[in-house]
């Protein structure tokens, strides 16, 4: 097996067990059709249907397509979703994390680098030790990453820690603070169909903390940064440090905001 390569904490062990008495990992499992599992210990676990685990899964690499259900904790080197997985336990992947569906987890979900596309749903901490990619639905209580790579929708009422942020939102969003080196914040610009029906999407943040902000067609009520920049329709009620550029569209300072009734314009 190769070593980890991130230190990450990965338990090998469910919590409280004598790691000289945990039995040794299979070579390799295999789920077909539907399978159920007191526990999985293997170098190597393949799902190719329906699984669940009503305890910890604890392997090498995990191949998971399908439906896999988790009651425990997980704990691998490489995980690989193409399908639905949901945890209860907390996830720490000391390798790659991939996944191509819905992922759901009641627990933290840890991971050395992270490429989630899809749905992602965690009641607690989404963190990768070096890059978190997103694209789809991304819902957390927190997250951190050294980069984070984000396309389409994302609420995080928590603290979003990343030194380079990178975010593309295309529906609503919402976060409470960014922080990081490098943010940029980009939500969808408004046109003449989503104004006429009233179908405006909405991205905003509470607080942004960085050294260089850049903020289009999104809602923040305060920045703080050496260099502020504010593009297209973008509107920050306010700012402390340099703004160095402001397109015409966007707007600094205190504003009445409300989302109008379905079906209105303003």
């Amino acid at each position: 097996m190769a070593a980890v390569t991130t230190p990450l904490p990965v338990p090998r062990d469910p919590p409280g067990d004598d790691v000289s008495r945990s039995p040794p990992r299979s070579p390799s499992v295999v789920d077909r059709g539907t399978v159920r599992h007191d526990e999985v210990r293997a170098e190597r676990w393949v799902v190719r249907g329906i699984s669940k685990v009503a305890g910890d899964v604890d392997v090498g690499v995990a191949d998971l397509g399908g439906t896999v259900v988790i009651g425990g904790a997980v704990a691998a080197r490489d995980l690989s979703v193409r399908g639905s997985l949901a945890t209860r336990g907390s996830v720490a992947i000391g390798g790659r994390l991939r996944a191509r569906g819905s992922v759901e987890a009641t627990a933290p979900l840890r991971a050395h680098e992270a490429r989630l596309e899809g749905s992602v749903r965690a009641s607690a901490e989404v963190a990768a030790e070096t890059t978190l990619v997103v694209r789809g639905s991304l819902r957390a209580a927190s997250a951190s990453c050294r980069t984070l790579d984000l396309r389409g929708t994302a609420t995080v009422p928590g603290t979003v820690a990343a030194p380079v942020f990178r975010a593309r939102l295309v529906g609503d969003s919402a976060f409470g603070l960014i922080q990081g080196r490098d943010i940029r914040l980009c939500g969808p610009s408004p046109n003449v169909v989503t104004r006429t029906l009233g179908e405006e999407q909405v991205v905003t943040a509470e607080r942004i903390e960085a050294e260089t902000v850049y903020v289009e067609a999104a809602r923040v009520r305060f920045v703080r940064a050496n260099e502020v920049v504010l593009g297209r329709n973008a509107h920050v009620v306010a700012v402390e440090g340099r703004v160095a550029r402001a397109h015409r569209s966007s707007r600094l300072g205190p504003e009445s905001w409300s989302r109008p009734p379905a079906g209105l314009s303003r």
